[in-house]
């Protein structure tokens, strides 16, 4: 059995009185395994990522780290051991590419050295050449290429995971087709553990190792892509799996009306 980086137990959050906003939620995540939590809007799923480096505290339950409970680390200790990465992307306007990407190493004490070598190594894992883009403010981007620094700067302190939330979101479908792409080879590259939230089924079904459904606060079903596709356990599964074949239907009617 692979080495647990994340681990969820009975995790709950609530906001008042009301309905648990995560309900009991239990997860495991293996060292370097992608596992998508999808489900439609409010059904907790970036609540339960964000409980994972404390920007949320749980109600109930615990969550675990490398085999350590994450209320035994400092916040930030623990974010930076954490990367984390989300649909806005969240760069400083006011800093240069390399300095954005430096963030997380600096504050980390290390060397001046080792910063830009891993800042330029970065860069240009990401395709973005450093001599090109590595004075450039954000401003000057592309949305694709925005979103490809602030992957570089969640992956700039050696992270042990990374946690993902709609980080191709708000982009138009051909940029996020290429940046999915890119994606999967980045991460079957490193070898990063990674959790990431998505509302796209398909993208999931592309990228996932396992995928866990949300609806309601709850989990539903987690298991392999293969697993889910030949057997969902509820109908709100099912209607989300449904989602990518309607999809490609449309396709194919369009392609033989041509």
């Amino acid at each position: 059995m692979l080495a647990r980086v994340i681990e969820l137990r009975e995790v709950v959050k609530r906001y008042g009185a009301g309905r648990a906003a995560v309900d009991g939620v239990s997860l495991r995540v293996a060292r370097g395994e992608c596992v998508f939590l999808v489900g439609g809007s409010g059904c907790g799923k970036t609540t339960t990522l964000k409980m994972v480096n404390r920007l949320i505290e749980p109600s109930a339950g615990r969550v675990l780290f490398d085999g350590r409970d994450t209320r035994d680390f400092a916040p930030h200790e623990l974010r930076r051991r954490i990367g984390y990465c989300f649909q806005q992307v969240g760069l400083f306007p006011h800093l240069s590419v390399g300095r954005n990407v430096a963030i997380a190493p600096q504050l980390l004490d290390w060397p001046p050295e080792r910063v830009r070598a891993r800042v330029d190594a970065l860069l240009e894992r990401v395709e973005l050449p450093p001599e090109e883009f590595r004075e450039r403010r954000p401003a000057e981007l592309s949305g694709g290429q925005q979103q490809r620094v602030g992957l570089a700067r969640a992956l700039a302190a050696e992270p042990a995971a990374l946690l993902l939330d709609e980080p191709f979101g708000a982009l138009d479908p051909l940029t996020r087709d290429r940046l999915q792409q890119f994606f999967a080879g980045v991460r079957r590259e490193l070898g990063v553990t990674v959790l990431f939230v998505s509302h796209d089924m398909a993208e999931a079904l592309l990228l996932a190792d396992r995928i866990a459904v949300m609806d309601a606060g709850r989990l539903l079903q987690v298991g392999t892509p293969r697993e889910l596709l030949a057997a969902p356990a509820a109908p709100a599964v099912a209607e989300l799996l449904a989602t990518p074949r309607r999809q490609s239907e449309a396709v194919e009617r369009l392609q033989e009306g041509a």
